[in-house]
């Protein structure tokens, strides 16, 4: 059998890919090193994506014009319980909402929460709920210019919430997120079609069994999922800058390598402004970020 196609599928995968992102004028090149070494998040076990993988990224990418270094776009991995690795292809909120913009059908698009209130399940629009609310789901309803019927969607909190990382402190926040890139996603399938936001990924080592691994009185486990009081994402970056000894002018200087923010971001708060969902990510991933910056070399 000849292995004439193989070596030349090898010979692709050692090129870069250029395309023209969505929206964008200027090409952007993708190489499978490009997205081992810089894009893609390792797991909490410290596995890091195959060739197959960046090669899915990068087809996806281009596929989709989307702009990893813009932060449309990013690959995160998660430990299996099998002891395997999973990696998933991320778009940004912001991707979702500036294709639903530049769509000409598009007229606009509301959100908001479900809450129970005095036994009454009510839809609220924003994120905004009283403190004696429980939060049940969110919604969303898509407009359109020419389409008689608008698309509306409304998810349960239970089906995305997860227990860690931005869901703690602002599972509204998050929710509502869910049901706009669903609501988007059913309104533009051509544009938007197999795109999804990292809140809507379930991790397998998070995905819950019938049988509890711990059993605990009610009033313990209560105890144990209080959060404490809130600091902002700045203020806890900057704890576990000093925690581990990483200058924050290096981790904002990597953050601008790797895309998640703008290259002009000049201290942790730029990041933060211009990315709202950018330093929830460097918090989750920390270690990696920690790592890849101590082991670069100065110029």
């Amino acid at each position: 059998m000849s292995t004439q196609p193989t070596q030349a599928v090898v010979k692709q995968e050692e090129r870069f890919t250029e395309f023209v992102p969505f929206g964008a004028q200027d090409k952007v090149k993708l190489s499978i090193a490009m997205v081992k070494n810089l894009i893609a998040v390792k797991t909490k076990s410290g596995k890091t994506c195959s060739d197959t993988d960046a090669i899915k990224f990068i087809a996806m990418c281009q596929a989709r014009r989307l702009n990893p270094f813009e932060g449309d776009s990013f690959l995160i991995g998660y430990d299996n319980r099998d002891g395997t690795a999973t990696f998933s292809l991320i778009t940004a909120h912001q991707a979702f909402l500036k294709r639903a913009e530049l769509n000409a059908e598009y007229d606009g698009m509301k959100s908001g929460v479900i809450v129970e209130r005095d036994g009454q399940v009510i839809d609220l629009e924003g994120d905004f709920y009283m403190e004696d609310d429980k939060v049940l789901g969110g919604w969303a309803t898509v407009h359109f210019k020419n389409r008689k019927q608008p698309m509306h969607k409304r998810i349960r909190l239970q089906r995305f919430k997860k227990s860690y990382g931005i869901w703690l402190e602002d599972a509204a926040g998050m929710i509502v997120k869910c049901a706009e890139a669903d609501a988007l996603r059913s309104s533009f399938p051509t544009m938007l079609g197999g795109l999804y936001l990292r809140e809507e990924i379930q991790p397998q080592s998070e995905v819950k069994t019938s049988t509890p691994i711990f059993s605990a009185p009610a009033k313990e486990i209560e105890a144990t999922v209080t959060p404490a009081p809130s600091k902002s994402h700045v203020d806890q970056v900057r704890e576990l800058c000093v925690k581990d000894g990483v200058k924050e002018a290096d981790l904002v200087e990597f953050s601008n390598a790797i895309g998640i923010c703008d290259d002009d971001a000049k201290t942790i708060e730029d990041i933060d402004n211009k990315n709202v969902e950018a330093l929830p990510m460097v918090i989750e991933n920390w270690g990696e970020f920690s790592n890849r910056i101590k082991n670069t070399p100065e110029p």
